[in-house]
């Protein structure tokens, strides 16, 4: 979070790694072509292990898709891809794939190369990784943007963005392959593909793979290599599983909103963006009883407290904040914040929070702040109030990395949407979560 300008600023580095080794994707039109596909084929000589083998299953899988999708969506027969292309880049002997200099030039990385029409993967790390992390999703969710990348390459998206980079900047580019990603996996979920589940969890842990390959913290939507922060990239995946493939094709800059941004000063990256939970808990409780007790002018809103007047199982109920119906206050575990704040980052807490504060309004309001409704409410509300700070030109604000936060927190846990008894509906996951987050951000209170 960033305090006022009249305090020092204070921005967020997230620290919660869901995966290491920075992954990268290469941007179509910017893999530097050599030799031609023909001479990777030797990389596929030694047999997969379990990560190859969902590798193998999935190209499979996505290109039958996108035989049937690229004409049913798009009126364009699909070319199969020339070649997919595992590297072993831990073999110094491996030979070199197109578009590399070296095998090892892969590592950590898979991307699609439209000067050849291939898509390579790190077989030795990166897709191992992936398999071991998420399962077999989350080497499926990956491909499946790469494989984005060739859709868009069928469709001219490489002329276009050659001819008007300022009209196809890279983050475009990027929004629509982890949107086309999102309709091809939301297909598998329908149609399952043999050794990769697709139920609930899994639409998760593809989201959790999508967020470790944001972007670093500083980096802004209008930057060349910008690719997109972890709102950006979960909110394309779930557009593209929601509403499909045409929508993918028809993003543009006027019809998306990219929220990444960059630090405020040398001073906020030199902080290293967290502010302390003490300091946080100060400001979320002024700033959101401003808000929250603006939606309900009559009511005003408590100060923290321990929550007194309830007893110990019904806030622990609902997580490292509550809010007591007794006594009409918000109460905080600060041991429990604190190991948040310090897993996550800042704004982690102040999601968590700031659901609460959404209870007590609603029941200050004079609707319940108890059953499934409620918690559902509590989550969007929560995206209003973040986007009542996104949207903020001085005093608290948002900073880089927040947004991912919370993105984390709703993906990990259900403490957002628990009602005041510490319930939440059981078939919601993450992705219903950030949904309804997403809506109270994007289009205010009213929504909620």
């Amino acid at each position: 979070m960033r305090a006022p300008t009249s305090r020092l600023t204070a921005l967020v580095v997230a620290a919660l790694i869901l995966f290491a080794g920075g992954c990268s994707v290469a941007v179509p039109g910017s893999a530097r072509p050599t030799p031609p596909p023909t001479q990777a084929a030797a990389a596929l000589a030694v047999g997969p292990g379990p990560a190859g083998r969902v590798a193998e299953a999935a190209t499979e899988a996505l290109q039958e898709f996108w035989r049937a999708e690229l004409p049913a969506a798009f009126g364009r027969e699909w070319s199969d891809i020339s070649d997919f292309v595992p590297v072993a880049t831990q073999d110094p002997d491996a030979p070199v794939p197109p578009c590399v200099n070296r095998a090892a030039d892969v590592a950590d990385q898979a991307f699609y190369c439209p000067s050849a029409d291939i898509v390579a993967w790190d077989a030795d790390g990166l897709i191992p990784a992936l398999h071991d992390r998420f399962g077999p999703v989350g080497v499926a969710v990956v491909l499946a943007h790469e494989v984005g990348h060739a859709v868009q390459s069928r469709l001219g998206l490489d002329a276009a963005q050659a001819g008007d980079p300022e009209r196809f900047p890279t983050i475009l580019l990027e929004s629509m392959a982890d949107c086309y990603a999102g309709a091809a996996l939301a297909h598998f979920a329908d149609d399952p593909v043999a050794g990769l589940p697709l139920g609930a969890t899994e639409r998760d842990q593809a989201m959790q793979a999508l967020v470790g390959f944001r972007d670093p913290l500083g980096v802004a939507a209008v930057d060349e290599s910008a690719h997109g922060n972890a709102f950006d990239r979960v909110s394309a995946f779930q557009d593209g599983w929601t509403e499909g493939a045409t929508l993918c094709g028809g993003m543009t800059l006027e019809n998306r909103t990219f929220t990444q941004r960059r630090f405020g000063s040398e001073a906020d990256l030199a902080r290293g963006g967290n502010l302390p939970l003490r300091e946080l808990l100060a400001f979320v409780e002024r700033d959101a009883a401003e808000f929250f007790g603006g939606l309900a002018p009559a009511w005003t809103p408590p100060p923290l407290s321990s929550g007194a007047a309830c007893p110990d199982p019904d806030l622990v109920a609902q997580g490292p904040a509550a809010y007591c119906p007794d006594d009409g206050g918000v109460a905080v575990d600060i041991a429990a914040l604190q190991r948040l704040h310090d897993q996550v980052g800042d704004f982690a807490g102040a999601t968590v929070l700031a659901s609460r504060y959404g209870l007590a309004m609603r029941d200050a309001s004079g609707l319940s702040a108890v059953g499934l409704p409620a918690g559902a409410a509590a989550t969007c509300l929560t995206g209003a109030y973040t986007g009542r700070l996104f949207g903020a030109d001085d005093g608290f604000q948002l900073s880089p990395g927040d947004l991912d936060e919370a993105v984390q927190v709703l993906l990990a846990a259900d403490w957002v949407a628990r009602d005041a008894a510490g319930a939440s509906d059981p078939a919601d996951h993450g992705f219903e979560r950030i949904g309804r987050f997403r809506t109270g951000l994007l289009e205010g209170p009213s929504a909620c």
